[in-house]
C-alpha cells in the first residue's frame, strides 16, 4: 500500500474566502500544499496529498486520496458564512481510480460547530471509475449559520474497493442570473521583468452562459487598458483570462486594480464581486535563481538510501546550479546521531512526517528526485534577490559574512544561514549508507533565520561568527555555508546561494552614479571600502557590458528611444569570487503601458521566418517573451527574421522617432 504524507502549509495560496459577492469557496489546488485554513480528517491523513498531476481535469495540483481500509474521510474548507443564504450551490471535478466492486460514496456536507456534527447535501454511490464533474445545489440545517465550513467525504464501506481519487476546481457559491465573480489577479506580487503580462480568473455563478466580457486593468493612476473578451463562459465555470496589451513599468511598487465592467454588454446582477486590487512589486532587473533543497533524512531510515544515491547523481549532473541543505532526524529508532534540535524545527516547519522527504525551493518532491524538467523550471525562474558573501574557519570558530542585494522591495522576510558539512561518516548506523553529504551543523543565528525588510539596491549585510565545537562537524575544513530568503508564512523561496570560502571578504563597489547626455550612459563608482578587487563586471539592464577592467567609470552607447537604464557593478577579486552587484538606474519616465493600436499589424501572424510590419516605420523593435524577458532588438526595419525564436507567443514592441510605442502580440509557429 503506499502511503503518503500531507504537508498541511500554506504557499501562494488563492482560497476565496472573503464574505462580499457570490462565490464564497473556490479552490483550484495551484501549488504543492494544502490551501490556508484547510484541513483534512480520517482514521489516517497521511492518504491525502498534493499532486502535481491533473487526472481530474483542471490543472496541476489537484488534491490526492488513496485508501483502501473502510471508513469515513474528509477535505474540509475553511470557514464561510451562510447567515444569508438559504441554497448553496457546489460544483467540483474529480476522478476515482476504480479498483474493484461497489461501496464508494463521495459526498458534500457542512458542519456549523466545527465539526463535531456534519450534515450531508448530497451523495453519489459509484459503481465505476472515470473522470465526473459534480454540479449540486445543497440545503442544510447549517444555512443561515455564521461560521459554516463544507467537506467533501468518501464513505468506503468495502476494504477492497478503490486506489485513488483526485479532486479538483472545487467552488461553492450563491447562483444569480447573470454574474461574473473576479476571483483572482493572476499576477505575482513580485515581478523580475518590467513587461509582464496581465491575468484574471473570472467565474460564472449565474445561471446564464456569458459570452463577453470588457474588463480593465490600471497601475496606480496610469493609463486604463481596456479590452473587450469575446470568450464563452458557461454557468458555473471558470476561466482564465489575459489582457492583450502588457505591463510596461519602470521599478516601483504599484496598486494594480482590475474591474469587470460589462458581462454580455450590460452590467451584471452583483456589481460587488467586479473589482480587485493587488500590490505589485517590479525589480529593476531580474538575477539567477538557483533552488534550494532541504532533504530530510537519518542513517536509521531504510529507505532513505534511495533518494540519498538518486540525489547525488542529480547533483553531480547539475554542478554549481543548485543549494543543498540535508537535516538527520531522529527516528526511526535509534535515529540519527547527528540529529539536532534545529532540523526538527525545520521538519514541524514543513511538516514532515515521513523518510526521505525532499523539498525544492519549499516545493514537496516527497521521496523523489527531481526530474531534470522540473529543475530547470525553477533555475529558469529569475530572482529579484541576490546572494553572496564569504566564510572561513579559523580553528573551531566559524566567521560569516552574507550580502543579500534586493533588487525590489520585500518587507518581513526572512534571513537563513546554515552551516553544512560537505560529507559525514561517523553518523552512519544501520541502513548501509558509509557517507552522508550537505548535512546541517549549525542554523545562524538559529533555525528562525533573521527576519529583515529589504529595499531595492540598498545592501543587507548579516555576520556572524560561531565556535563550531559543540555541534557534529568532524572536519572544519570541509565546511560549507548556504544562504536563503524566505517568507515565514507562505514558505516562499526567493533565492539562494552558497558563500564563497575565502578569508578577505568580496565587497561590493561604491557610491555607483549615472549620469545621462543625449546618447551616451556614463557610469562611475568607487572601489570597495574593504578588499580592493582585481577589477570589475558592468551590466547594462541585462547584458554583459564588460569583464573585469580596471576603470572606475565607464560610458555606454544608448538609443534615444530607450527611456529606461539599468546599470550593475560586480567587483572581480580571483578564483572565481565576485562581490554582489551594485546597482542604480536613471531617473527618466519609463511609458508605463505601451499604446495598443489595432491598426498596426504583424504579417504573417502566426509567423515562421520574416515578419512585416504595416504602417508604421518604426525605429526600434523589442521582442519579449511571456516572461517579460527581451529576446529580440532590431533597429530602423520593418521586416525582422523569427526563424531561431522557438515556438510560442512573444510581445513586439515597436517605436517611432518620436517615441511613441505599439505593442503586439506576435505567435512563432514553424
Amino acid at each position: 500500500m503506499k502511503k503518503v504524507s500531507l504537508l498541511l502549509a500554506f504557499i501562494l495560496s488563492f482560497a476565496i474566502t472573503a464574505q462580499c459577492g457570490n462565490v464564497l469557496v473556490f479552490e483550484q489546488f495551484d501549488h504543492s500544499y494544502l490551501p490556508s485554513g484547510w484541513s483534512v480528517s480520517g482514521s489516517e491523513t497521511g492518504y491525502w496529498q498534493v499532486s502535481e498531476t491533473n487526472h481530474a481535469g483542471g490543472t496541476p495540483y489537484e488534491m490526492e486520496f488513496y485508501c483502501h481500509i473502510m471508513g469515513t474521510w474528509r477535505l474540509i474548507t475553511n470557514s464561510i458564512d451562510l447567515s444569508d443564504v438559504d441554497k448553496l450551490d457546489v460544483s467540483f471535478k474529480h476522478y476515482y481510480d476504480f479498483a474493484m466492486s461497489a461501496g464508494l460514496t463521495i459526498g458534500i456536507a457542512t458542519t456549523s460547530d466545527n465539526g463535531l456534527h456534519w450534515h450531508s447535501g448530497w451523495s453519489q454511490a459509484y459503481n465505476s471509475g472515470g473522470q465526473y464533474q459534480v454540479n449540486a445545489s445543497i440545503v442544510t440545517e447549517d444555512m443561515r449559520h455564521p461560521n459554516v465550513k463544507l467537506c467533501i467525504y468518501f464513505t468506503n464501506s468495502n476494504d477492497m474497493n478503490f486506489s485513488y481519487i483526485y479532486i479538483d476546481d472545487f467552488s461553492a457559491f450563491v447562483e444569480k442570473d447573470l454574474d461574473i465573480d473576479l476571483q483572482e489577479i493572476n499576477v505575482d506580487e513580485v515581478q523580475a521583468h518590467r513587461v509582464f503580462d496581465v491575468g484574471m480568473r473570472l467565474f460564472n455563478t449565474g445561471n446564464t452562459d456569458v459570452t463577453s466580457v470588457e474588463c480593465s486593468y490600471q497601475f496606480n493612476e496610469n493609463q486604463t487598458i481596456i479590452q473587450t473578451f469575446n470568450e464563452n463562459i458557461p454557468s458555473g465555470t471558470f476561466k482564465n483570462l489575459t489582457f492583450d496589451v502588457p505591463a510596461n513599468l519602470i521599478p516601483d511598487t504599484y496598486s494594480l486594480t482590475i474591474d469587470v465592467t460589462k458581462v454580455n454588454g450590460m452590467e451584471d446582477d452583483d456589481m460587488t464581486n467586479n473589482t480587485l486590487t493587488k500590490s505589485v512589486s517590479v525589480a529593476c532587473v531580474p538575477t539567477q535563481r538557483k533552488p534550494l533543497f532541504e532533504h530530510f533524512s537519518s542513517s536509521s531510515c531504510g529507505t532513505c538510501p534511495v533518494l540519498s544515491v538518486a540525489m547525488d547523481n542529480f547533483c553531480a549532473n547539475n554542478p554549481d546550479k543548485f543549494t543543498y541543505v540535508k537535516y538527520m532526524m531522529n527516528w526511526p529508532p535509534p535515529g540519527d546521531p547527528y540529529y539536532t534540535n534545529e532540523g526538527n524545527v525545520r521538519k514541524t516547519y514543513y511538516g514532515v512526517n515521513q523518510l526521505p522527504w525532499l523539498f525544492m525551493d519549499s516545493y514537496e518532491l516527497g521521496i523523489n528526485a527531481p526530474t531534470q524538467s522540473q529543475f530547470e523550471e525553477h533555475v529558469d525562474e529569475p530572482s529579484t534577490i541576490e546572494i553572496g558573501g564569504s566564510f572561513y574557519a579559523e580553528g573551531n570558530t566559524i566567521h560569516v559574512t552574507a550580502d543579500v542585494m534586493p533588487f525590489v522591495d520585500l518587507s518581513d522576510i526572512r534571513v537563513y544561514v546554515s552551516v553544512n558539512e560537505k560529507i559525514t561518516h561517523n553518523n552512519a548506523t544501520v541502513n548501509g549508507e558509509t557517507s552522508f553529504h550537505h548535512v546541517m551543523m549549525k542554523m545562524l543565528p538559529s533555525a528562525q533565520g533573521t527576519t529583515v525588510s529589504l529595499h531595492a539596491g540598498q545592501l543587507e549585510r548579516l555576520t556572524f561568527d560561531y565556535d563550531m565545537s559543540s555541534t557534529h562537524v568532524e572536519e572544519m575544513d570541509d565546511l560549507e555555508v548556504v544562504v536563503w530568503i524566505q517568507r515565514h508564512g507562505s514558505k516562499r523561496v526567493y533565492n539562494s546561494n552558497f558563500l564563497f570560502e575565502a578569508a578577505n571578504h568580496p565587497y561590493q563597489p561604491e557610491n555607483l552614479k549615472l549620469e545621462k547626455n543625449g546618447t551616451t550612459l556614463i557610469a562611475s563608482w568607487s572601489a570597495p571600502s574593504g578588499n580592493i578587487p582585481t577589477g570589475y563586471n558592468i551590466w547594462l539592464n541585462e547584458t554583459l557590458a564588460a569583464e573585469n577592467v580596471n576603470e572606475t567609470s565607464h560610458t555606454f552607447s544608448i538609443a534615444p528611444s530607450e527611456d529606461y537604464h539599468c546599470v550593475q557593478v560586480q567587483a572581480v577579486y580571483g578564483d572565481g569570487i565576485t562581490s554582489v552587484k551594485t546597482v542604480a538606474t536613471d531617473s527618466e519616465t519609463w511609458n508605463l503601458d505601451a499604446n495598443h493600436d489595432e491598426t498596426m499589424l504583424l504579417y504573417p501572424n502566426p509567423a515562421s521566418d520574416l515578419v512585416r510590419i504595416q504602417s508604421f516605420f518604426p525605429v526600434k523593435i523589442m521582442i519579449y517573451n511571456t516572461l517579460g524577458k527581451l529576446i529580440k532588438t532590431y533597429n530602423q526595419t520593418d521586416v525582422f527574421p523569427v526563424t531561431d525564436l522557438p515556438n510560442g507567443l512573444y510581445h513586439v514592441m515597436v517605436f517611432d522617432h518620436v517615441g511613441t510605442c505599439i505593442t503586439c502580440k506576435l505567435i512563432i509557429n514553424h
